[in-house]
């Protein structure tokens, strides 16, 4: 007996029957087949079982048209959909292709062998789409790495040549000091502009260094290094921040930067689309996880339209930033209702002590 399933998610008995008749003539006549007959019980079978593969039919009684296949892929994860239609629902049916389903079949138009091509097909095609995301996340790991060095090498560069350089100016220039009595007023007034545009100018490229890689990496613990960005957003914004952080042990380096770059995204996401009042931010460690939460009170948005949105690159880095940490992530919002963002990843501390 195979170890293999099938869910099949049809209302219709007389169609159920004809399908698993079909199914006992190939080579999946050993796989073993479980029916639903409403999207609720469906969802059950998904969570219970972890079908390979789903055939679905659209009008279920307690669920219709393109929202039943929504419902169903929300819950499949990297379960591949294979959608049973009648005639009238083939346009719909090649929609949904685009958005994520493996394929169609027309009722009262598959044989045995249709049937189990389709199956054995979807599921390849669903393996090697699955491979190419894999492919897409390990690109975008390899974007957000060279991203990182590359700041932290223009960062070292205008910190310890652009700004020395720059150091060194000014202190020749303050020697100067003690002639300016010498100087007409004119040439006194152009000094002192000078040497206030010098240190303006110091000040400037120290900031865009510490933004490019802050100081978290090697000086500034975790907790330090987000309070002070907690409090850069804040003069910057209107919004009001409410912040908690409980760390017994410092984050190894690369965990660290990588809680930071995602906090500063959701923060900067929040501060540009949300219309929050209120942000709240939370990083506490757990005996075998940390867990970070970032929560607004601002507008929302839907979520099953950024999750078949495939051009979220947004979305994707920050999916990707998390999941190269052994982390989870999931997103909770709805229009009006604001937007709460909770992220686990698994312990990997470094031996630091707290102070």
């Amino acid at each position: 007996m195979s170890d293999k399933s099938i869910l099949l998610i049809e209302d219709n008995s007389d169609d159920r029957f004809l399908l698993k008749k079909l199914l006992s003539f190939g080579s999946l006549r050993d796989w073993k087949i479980h029916e639903a007959v409403r999207i609720a019980g469906a969802l059950d079978l998904i969570e219970q079982q972890t079908p390979d593969i789903i055939l679905l039919d659209l009008s279920l009684p307690d669920s219709y048209g393109e929202e039943s296949f929504f419902k169903v892929k929300r819950n499949a994860g990297n379960i591949p959909i294979i959608i049973l239609t009648g005639l009238s629902d083939v346009k719909l049916s090649r929609k949904l292709i685009q958005e994520g389903a493996q394929d169609y079949l027309v009722k009262g138009e598959y044989n045995p062998r249709l049937l189990e091509k389709s199956i054995e097909y979807s599921i390849e095609r669903h393996k090697l789409m699955l491979e190419n995301n894999r492919s897409k996340e390990r690109l975008i790991d390899s974007v957000l790495e060279a991203q990182d060095s590359e700041r932290a090498r223009i960062a070292k560069e205008l910190h310890d040549g652009v700004v020395q350089s720059l150091t060194v100016v000014s202190m020749s220039l303050g020697m100067l000091q003690r002639s300016i009595p010498e100087f007409d007023e004119r040439s006194q007034v152009h000094y002192k502009r000078c040497s206030e545009n010098l240190s303006l100018t110091i000040d400037e490229i120290r900031n865009i260094s510490h933004k490019l890689m802050p100081r978290v990496i090697t000086e500034m613990r975790l907790q330090e290094s987000l309070e002070s960005l907690v409090e850069d957003m804040e003069q910057a914004s209107n919004i009001h921040f409410h912040y908690l952080v409980n760390l017994e042990n410092e984050p190894e380096v690369n965990l660290k930067l990588a809680i930071f770059r995602i906090v500063q995204e959701l923060v900067n996401n929040a501060l540009k689309h949300s219309q929050a009042n209120s942000i709240f931010i939370q990083l506490i460690e757990y005996p075998d996880y940390i867990s970070l939460m970032v929560e607004d009170d601002g507008q929302g948005f839907d979520k099953s339209l950024v999750q078949e949105n495939k051009n979220c690159f947004g979305l994707s880095s920050l999916e990707s930033r998390v999941s190269a940490h052994n982390g989870s992530i999931e997103v909770d919002s709805k229009p009006g209702k604001g937007t709460n963002v909770f992220i686990s990843f698994e312990k990997n501390l470094s031996n630091e002590p707290k102070d």
